[in-house]
């Protein structure tokens, strides 16, 4: 007989009908929660920064097993009352302007200046509980030598094979190489671009690539696979990067600049994490006036601009 999928949050299974009980699945009856770079559900309490271990989250409702697929989002209607009034928009006069010689941009390879960097009450005390609980751990113990349970799940994305012996280690992987992404309410891997803006069709997506099962990461793994979501927003007088990392250590994150050349190395979480990137700025700023403020859940880098002007972009193009 053949088998039917799953589609309750959480589970992704398939299953036979005649085998179907009130305890076969277990899923999440709420909705995907995403605050402060944390992911999880509404239905429990379960938090993450790491997509991949979110969508690893147990369900935490036990219930029969459901074949019927989420329905789509309804589109708003579309207004054709007003489709056929022309609105002419004429541009204000302005006197033109007079031309200056254009500043010459500073080099990228001048010297660098570390930033002043300070830690915030949050973060301390996350810290401090870390060392606890790595404390508590024996030592010298590796997750690559620890046995794979019975049940535990691929850890590669969108895969939803379970080791159930030696044998799952010779099935095709199917999944997704890359990192998902959420931009203007659209939802799509990376690693092949499939957008949809609903969120049940994004987690259904079939992986893009064939590969080995990995039933757990090695700390290697972990530290190679760090990305970090960054955005920035600006005042009049400053401009702030916002680097979601989680658990951050002052101790070994370092931060530096020159006047258009900011270069971040984060070190954070459990596994020592490492997120390393150089921006080459748009615009001109004061590196001796930024600062850096760490948090408990993101960092802050606050540039202070050289000029008091809107920026078009971080970056340069």
């Amino acid at each position: 007989m053949a088998l039917e999928q799953c589609y309750n949050k959480g589970c992704g299974l398939k299953f036979n009908t005649e085998e179907n009980t009130d305890t076969s699945c277990q899923y999440h009856p709420g909705q995907p929660v995403f605050h402060d770079a944390l992911k999880g559900w509404s239905c429990c309490s379960k938090r993450s920064t790491d997509f991949t271990e979110f969508l690893n989250f147990k369900g935490c409702t036990t219930g029969p097993h459901s074949n019927v697929k989420p329905p789509e989002p309804e589109k708003p209607p579309k207004d054709d009352t007003d489709s056929q009034e022309v609105i002419v928009v004429e541009a204000p006069k302005m006197r033109a302007p007079v031309p200056t010689a254009p500043a010459e941009r500073p080099s990228q390879d001048e010297p660098m200046t570390q930033l002043k960097v300070t830690v915030a009450a949050s973060l301390s005390a996350q810290l401090e509980k870390l060392k606890l609980e790595e404390k508590s751990q024996s030592d010298g113990e590796d997750a690559e030598s620890k046995e794979v349970a019975l049940g535990t799940k691929c850890t590669n994305s969108a895969c939803t094979c379970t080791y159930m012996g030696p044998e799952s280690n010779s099935e095709a992987c199917q999944h997704h190489p890359g990192y998902p992404v959420f931009h203007e309410g659209m939802k799509f891997w990376s690693c092949c671009n499939r957008k949809t803006s609903d969120f049940d069709n994004f987690l259904n997506q079939e992986g893009c690539t064939t590969g080995k099962h990995v039933w757990v990461k090695s700390k290697e793994q972990l530290a190679a696979e760090a990305q970090c979501r960054v955005d920035w927003h600006q005042t009049g007088s400053t401009v702030c990067v916002s680097i979601f990392a989680k658990t951050a250590d002052p101790q070994r994150s370092y931060f530096e600049a020159n006047r258009v050349c900011l270069k971040v190395l984060v070190v954070f979480g459990k596994c020592n994490t490492i997120f390393q990137k150089t921006f080459l700025l748009s615009d001109v700023i004061c590196p001796e006036s930024s600062s850096v403020k760490m948090m408990g859940t993101k960092v802050e880098v606050n540039l202070k601009k050289a000029e008091p002007f809107s920026w078009r972009s971080l970056v340069l193009d």
